[in-house]
């Protein structure tokens, strides 16, 4: 049952988290979340709540989907069209699709003209 896995899933995992540097205890947890396909599927809208393509073991010939598309200035992007999951895997194909638009060096070139604002990443978690 759904609610049994979920009450027993971050036990497991935090028994190997507390085995690993640095030392983490149960008590230095203070906010657990534990997320499910069901709690993907009803929350994030994915369907059966999936976390991503759905790739069969040892399927060599499996490639992911490119990011153009057969319309011109149309793109592929999410975490969807890629591996992994979540913000890394949709990070990684925008920048795949940025790629695809212009060169790296073209984008270093319009980087170089963004102004941000005075005091911008200076924040608590700056380094």
């Amino acid at each position: 049952d759904n609610k049994a896995l979920k009450g027993e899933r971050p036990r497991h995992i935090g028994y190997h988290i507390q085995n690993r540097p640095p030392a983490v205890t149960k008590e230095s947890v203070t906010v657990e979340k534990v997320a499910t396909p069901l709690t993907h599927a009803r929350f994030l809208n994915r369907h059966r709540g999936n976390y991503g393509l759905a790739i069969p073991p040892g399927d060599e010939g499996f490639k992911f989907p490119e990011v153009t598309t057969p319309i011109e200035g149309y793109y592929r992007c999410g975490d969807s069209t890629t591996s992994g999951i979540g913000v890394p895997a949709t990070a990684s194909s925008g920048a795949l699709c940025a790629n695809a638009i212009m060169s790296v060096w073209e984008q270093l070139e319009l980087n170089s003209k963004i102004k941000m604002p005075i005091g911008y990443g200076q924040g608590p978690f700056s380094n």
